[in-house]
């Protein structure tokens, strides 16, 4: 079982997440902002998952960013629509370990938390 932390201030792409999550006996919190994701820290994610426009900033790129010059070293998903070559290279820059690119298949979801899971 994985602990996973989603910043996504989107309900309808949460809920889509957490209704995987709850199928595999993941635990997933969700936040809602980035500030309630940094609060969510203490939990020990094992991964998280950033939707990387938030409202109508790029702060998932910024929360990213911050978490890696802190020194936080379990991986990091970007969930975005932004899909071009310039986009993917934004989120490797920011610290992203891997881009799950929206509209997402349950099976793709399911593919990344398998290859991130420990074990």
């Amino acid at each position: 079982m994985m602990n996973i932390l989603y910043l996504e201030d989107e309900p309808q792409d949460a809920a889509l997440v957490a209704l995987y999550t709850r199928s595999v006996a993941h635990h997933l919190t969700v936040a809602g902002s980035v500030h309630e994701a940094q609060a969510a820290l203490s939990n020990n994610p094992d991964l998280i998952l950033v939707d990387v426009i938030l409202g109508n900033t790029h702060d998932g790129y910024q929360f990213t960013r911050q978490m890696r010059e802190e020194g936080y070293h379990q991986p990091i998903v970007a969930i975005t629509a932004l899909a071009t070559a310039r986009d993917q290279e934004e989120c490797r820059r920011a610290g992203f370990d891997y881009v799950l690119t929206k509209p997402f298949t349950i099976h793709q979801l399911a593919q990344v938390i398998a290859h991130y899971s420990p074990g």
